[in-house]
């Protein structure tokens, strides 16, 4: 028990330490508030905008009580203050995205940098107990981040729109917290071991931006831009007023081009994020006011994705052995 304690508290202690030093990097701690700062600006300039509506309607509705007539002949407008977050939400795919992957370079390359790995290794700390400690900074980190931007979200965006949020409007921005930590703990591990593993550290991070510039912002674009229906505003289909029967036999036409595209989509994580989140804050239409349980059921093979992509990249960082010999200082 002593030495399972002992190695539960170098893992705490390692974890803890590497989330205090990346919250001390500048670089890291600059993009961090330029993230949050991003994230208020859109959120601000919309929830303005919100707030027009709702003090329109008040003051439409104080009119009419006022001459003595019913307030109910002018329809109560549907105002869902989370749809404003669609700005949040891309910065967290992209500036985020950026914050983790150089996060995770530079907890690797702190060790190495320090000569210390081999040190550290020469404890009563398995392997893998110390690499699962460097995520769990990650994820730490992550999780802290993100949580200043919702709660800087939770508290301005009441006060600015006008318009309160509900429990429910509370839980649905947790749920988004959630799948950010998942995300972004999924692209620190990758930064983290292709900079531990590379030759040396700065290799393993333009790596690890290759492999983002793919996943992250090529393949989503590739699968939009190869869809028809992307390349009108409202969908051609919909500009053409072609029934649905109709779109169905076009599309089953094209059904090869079809899977080809929807493949390369597919494979873009960032793409299943968003569609989650996206309809989770009813931030597209079709789940607009859409009760949050069908929206979940709905969605459970994005978040699926997101569950596989950090547990896979994280196991896959736990299970490669490290060779402290051959991570030598960088020249």
């Amino acid at each position: 028990m002593p030495e399972t304690f002992s190695s539960t508290a170098q893992m705490a202690t390692i974890g803890l330490r590497d989330a205090r030093e990346a919250l001390r990097d500048r670089f890291v701690l600059v993009a961090i508030t330029a993230l949050t700062l991003a994230a208020l600006v859109s959120l601000v300039t919309g929830a303005m905008a919100l707030h027009g509506d709702a003090a329109t309607y008040a003051q439409a509705k104080a009119l009419l009580l006022k001459l003595g007539k019913d307030a109910s002949v002018i329809a109560a407008p549907e105002l869902y203050p989370l749809k404003l977050l669609r700005g949040t939400i891309e910065q967290i795919e992209i500036m985020g995205a950026v914050i983790a992957l150089v996060a995770g370079y530079r907890a690797a390359a702190a060790e190495r940098g320090r000569q210390t790995l081999a040190l550290i290794l020469t404890r009563p700390l398995a392997h893998w107990q110390y690499l699962a400690a460097k995520l769990a900074g990650g994820l730490g980190l992550a999780a802290v981040s993100l949580g200043v931007v919702f709660a800087a979200t939770a508290l301005i965006l009441p006060l600015v729109s006008g318009v309160g949020l509900a429990a429910d409007d509370l839980a649905r921005l947790a749920i988004v917290w959630g799948a950010g930590i998942l995300y972004l703990t999924g692209l620190y591990a990758l930064g983290f071991g292709l900079s531990l593993w590379a030759r040396s550290p700065a290799a393993g991070l333009i790596a690890a931006f290759a492999l983002w510039l793919l996943v992250v912002l090529v393949a989503p674009q590739i699968g939009d831009t190869m869809d028809p229906d992307n390349q009108v505003a409202g969908g051609i289909y919909a500009q053409l007023s072609v029934p649905k029967a109709e779109q169905d036999r076009i599309k089953a036409g094209f059904a090869t081009y079809e899977t080809i595209r929807g493949g390369i989509e597919q494979a873009s994580v960032t793409k299943h994020f968003e569609r989650l989140t996206f309809a989770v804050l009813g931030i597209k239409d079709s789940y607009t006011g859409k009760p949050l349980g069908p929206i979940l059921a709905e969605k459970s093979g994005d978040l699926l994705v997101l569950i596989l992509f950090t547990l896979g990249l994280g196991g896959i960082v736990l299970l490669r052995p490290i060779d402290p010999d051959r991570l030598t200082k960088e020249n």
